[in-house]
């Protein structure tokens, strides 16, 4: 069995690719499925709740002689325990190289583009191919690009997301741009029982000998939120610091309506890394950047960066 999945509790980049990618190699003929790993992130409830979309995965993994597609993620630090090195046959992924993807032996196909999001990829196969999405799967499609490039303000966005996206809004009439700041202020309402979930900081990465654990939050008038909130944040993450063990941990947090990211860290170790890294200063617990930089961005030019990190 060929399983199409992405990395635990996906987005809805991760959940549009598998769904979408499933659909395209079944209209070519090719038997396959897709696995969702736990919860899927709040945005693809209300997409799916918005549009009327089921979600039909597989319930479970029946044996150990499956192979496996990595759909927007490549580092085998984000997969499942069940899944192996040698088991996996495909990537498609737009984050950085890691080094777990030379590890991938038995990969025939890796595509890595530095785009907005895997769901603009996986469009773009489609159309190639001239193979039209369901309007399920073209709507999933539009808005992992949207969600994933908060609306095309990301540093990392390029003309390839902007064109597929008109591309799928052309062959979908259920696709409307009005519904886009509506699922994000829905994306921004949550529970504070939630918080830990929607901060995203649950997974170390180990660069320079040191576990770095840098968290990303979106929601919608961050500096509002951070004020009533900045108790809640500071609570969270010192328990993820203490459980995980981290040496740098910090949370970016985008603004995905007015466009801007700005980090938020406690501990002064972690600034002081922040500074330098990025060449930012904090004012308190913050430092702000001018634009939308995605937690992707920061967590390359962490692993990219050429000195040590004893800060």
């Amino acid at each position: 069995m060929k399983i199409l999945t992405s990395y635990i509790e996906p987005d809805l980049d991760g959940v549009s690719s598998m769904y979408a990618y499933s659909e395209l190699l079944n209209k070519l003929g090719e038997k396959v499925y897709y696995f969702i790993w736990k919860m899927p992130r709040i945005e693809v409830r209300i997409v799916c709740d918005m549009f009327d979309i089921k979600l039909d995965p597989i319930k479970n993994i029946p044996n150990e002689k499956n192979t496996f597609v990595l759909l927007d993620f490549n580092g085998f630090d984000q997969a499942h325990e069940s899944i192996t090195k040698e088991s996996v046959v495909e990537v498609v992924d737009h984050h950085g190289l890691t080094k777990s993807i030379h590890e991938y032996t038995n990969a025939s196909r890796i595509q890595i583009d530095r785009v907005g999001a895997s769901a603009t990829i996986i469009a773009e196969r489609f159309k190639l191919l001239g193979i039209t999405p369901s309007r399920e799967a073209a709507i999933l499609l539009y808005y992992g690009i949207v969600s994933n490039s908060c609306n095309f303000k990301a540093n990392i966005t390029n003309s390839r997301d902007i064109e597929i996206a008109d591309w799928l809004k052309s062959i979908c009439s259920d696709i409307s741009e009005e519904k886009i700041k509506e699922i994000f202020i829905k994306k921004s309402i949550f529970d504070d029982k939630d918080l830990r979930q929607e901060m995203e900081c649950e997974r170390p990465m180990i660069t320079h000998d040191k576990r770095v654990l840098v968290g990303q939050l979106e929601i919608c008038n961050v500096l509002d939120y951070l004020k009533e909130k900045e108790d809640k944040i500071i609570k969270v993450l010192n328990e993820v610091n203490i459980e995980k063990e981290t040496d740098y941990l910090f949370l970016n947090m985008v603004d995905i309506l007015n466009g801007f990211s700005l980090i938020y860290c406690n501990l002064e170790p972690t600034k002081r890394l922040v500074e330098k890294v990025f060449n930012l200063k904090f004012k308190g617990n913050i430092a702000k950047w001018d634009c939308l930089v995605q937690r992707k961005e920061m967590t390359k030019a962490i692993r990219d960066y050429e000195g040590d990190l004893d800060f």
